[in-house]
């Protein structure tokens, strides 16, 4: 259970920030071993030398288009970042934190959270999630339609997960037992919003080991 305490206390110093910073070149927490200084893009026109290692590949020519609104964007902190927004919304939805996720989902996301919350509620069932860690992220795809900026990242973690009713008793899951789980997560945002907010818009289904519990609802079937 330690990790999930470390994953909370970050929680509380990303949910400050992580709205107007995803994707920004800034510093990293101390619980990071990675020198964020060799994944910075600069935005100084003087200093062109400086390259994200995603985007040297040419796998992501959207990037640019997204630079062209946001000269600031990396997709590797982007990438690094989204490992944030990961454990923070997991949580939120564990702890039936409805404003919170407001803030980091689209509007279509949100509704089905909300919906599985006041399901899980109606039921007297308390949801529990414990993150160990993550093993690794991955993007998949980024793509730019008509001034949406949509970025897909691939986790791959290991946590476990379980529902509990009004005393405490295990009903489904084990809270104790770890499962992998990859899932793609898709985020959002429109590049000529003055919100610089980027929100998470879909989760497609899980693979790996199979859970009995959800640790968050799959928008794509």
């Amino acid at each position: 259970m330690s990790e999930i305490i470390l994953y909370a206390a970050i929680a509380t110093i990303i949910c400050a920030m992580l709205y107007s910073v995803l994707g920004k070149s800034v510093g990293r927490g101390p619980e990071s071993a990675v020198d964020p200084t060799q994944f910075m893009a600069k935005t100084d026109v003087g200093n062109p030398a400086i390259i994200d290692p995603l985007e040297e590949y040419g796998d992501f020519p959207n990037v640019g288009n997204i630079r062209k609104f946001d000269p600031g964007f990396s997709l590797t902190q982007f990438q690094d970042q989204a490992q944030g927004a990961y454990a923070v919304i997991l949580d939120a939805f564990a702890e039936a934190d409805r404003s919170l996720l407001k803030e980091l989902l689209t509007k279509k996301v949100y509704a089905l959270y909300e919906e599985a919350i006041t399901n899980r509620e109606a039921d007297n069932l308390t949801q529990i999630t414990d993150l160990a860690r993550i093993m690794g992220t991955n993007i998949t795809g980024v793509s730019v339609k008509n001034n949406i900026a949509r970025i897909s990242v691939e986790f791959e973690a290991e946590l476990a997960s379980a529902l509990t009713d009004a005393d405490g008793k295990v009903l489904q899951g084990d809270p104790n037992l770890l499962s992998r789980s990859t899932e793609i997560w898709s985020f959002e945002r429109d590049l000529k919003s003055s919100n610089p907010n980027w929100l998470l818009a879909d989760v497609a289904a899980s693979e790996g080991d199979e859970q009995e519990v959800d640790p968050t609802p799959d928008t794509l079937h």
